[in-house]
């Protein structure tokens, strides 16, 4: 990139890191738009605000041509692509570095709405929850980290930031601060949730030197990155025997799902995960916290039965 280019792309940066962007997003949109740039570039356009809508368009065409493993991009993978591109210029706008938005009027690829796959039966959850060995700190910490994936749906970059305040194991409630699109919501955490984080606590924590508040930390102290996290969820589910591909992801999906079938409320379930609105819905309705919790104990499979949280634990 010239150097033009390489300012405002570090301006981007700055803009995403200040709105809350999270760690996974923040890259795909850094890509997408050194990407673009390098396109700028091949047609010897050095000026930002020459960019018009027939450029914008001819770039949705060229992305035809994008190939990831030897197949062409998907729809969706374009729609991100120019989605970040749209977030750059409104940045760029935002700077009053730019006086247009040439993605105003831009026709985004449509996308095919498909349902949440990998989802887990309530067999599968009970083998991924047991497969971590209770006999060491970081068992502990792994089986905690399992039960409270699957008692509240969080995205894995919300577990993540969570520090020891966000917790509030007497009234069984958990803080998500600065969520999707920076908005903070309170979950319920089920009991058997709580059980756990409270021997997390007591026992392993501690034996994890952690180095500041983060709630999970590694086996060095620190705080867990999307990609340590995940690879714990993937490879307990190895280890369960479970042939699905599993990610962080699908205890979200699972969670929901298992929910609905216990009858909870749609507004519940979109008030839990953070979702501004469900396609199913196109309502956003605020539930008060006492509620859900009522709801949560009620509908979710891990509340319907007592768990002696003490087998296994020296």
């Amino acid at each position: 990139m010239n150097l033009e280019h390489q300012l405002l792309y570090h301006r981007f940066h700055e803009y995403l890191k200040a709105r809350g962007f999270s760690g996974r997003t923040i890259p795909d949109y850094l890509g997408y738009t050194e990407r673009f740039l390098t396109y700028l570039e091949e047609l010897q356009i050095t000026e930002i605000k020459d960019v018009n809508l027939a450029l914008m368009n001819d770039y949705q065409i060229r992305l035809l041509e994008y190939q990831h493993r030897g197949k062409p991009v998907t729809n969706t993978t374009r729609k991100r692509a120019l989605v970040a591109i749209r977030s750059f210029f409104k940045c760029l706008i935002k700077l009053d570095l730019i006086g247009h938005d040439p993605t105003d009027g831009l026709e985004l690829p449509k996308c095919p709405k498909t349902l949440p796959r990998n989802i887990l039966t309530k067999k599968e959850i009970a083998k991924l929850l047991e497969a971590p060995e209770m006999d060491s700190p970081l068992g502990i910490r792994d089986r905690t980290i399992l039960e409270v994936f699957y008692s509240t749906g969080i995205r894995a970059s919300e577990l993540c930031n969570l520090q020891l305040n966000d917790i509030d194991l007497v009234r069984g409630e958990l803080r998500v601060n600065q969520g999707k699109n920076s908005k903070d919501r309170v979950v319920p955490l089920g009991e058997v949730a709580c059980d756990y984080l409270a021997v997390y606590l007591q026992i392993a924590r501690t034996k994890l030197t952690p180095q500041d508040q983060t709630l999970f930390v590694t086996c060095h102290g620190k705080r867990f990155y999307y990609t340590g996290v995940s690879a714990l969820v993937a490879g307990y589910a190895r280890k369960a025997g479970i042939k699905k591909r599993i990610a962080c992801h699908s205890l979200r999906h699972t969670c929901a799902t298992h929910l609905l079938h216990g009858k909870a409320d749609i507004r519940y379930i979109q008030e839990m995960l953070g979702h501004t609105s469900l396609a199913t819905t196109q309502l956003y309705t605020k539930v008060e916290i006492t509620d859900l919790k009522k709801v949560h104990h009620r509908c979710h499979p891990r509340e319907q039965k007592e768990v002696n949280v003490n087998d296994g634990w020296h």
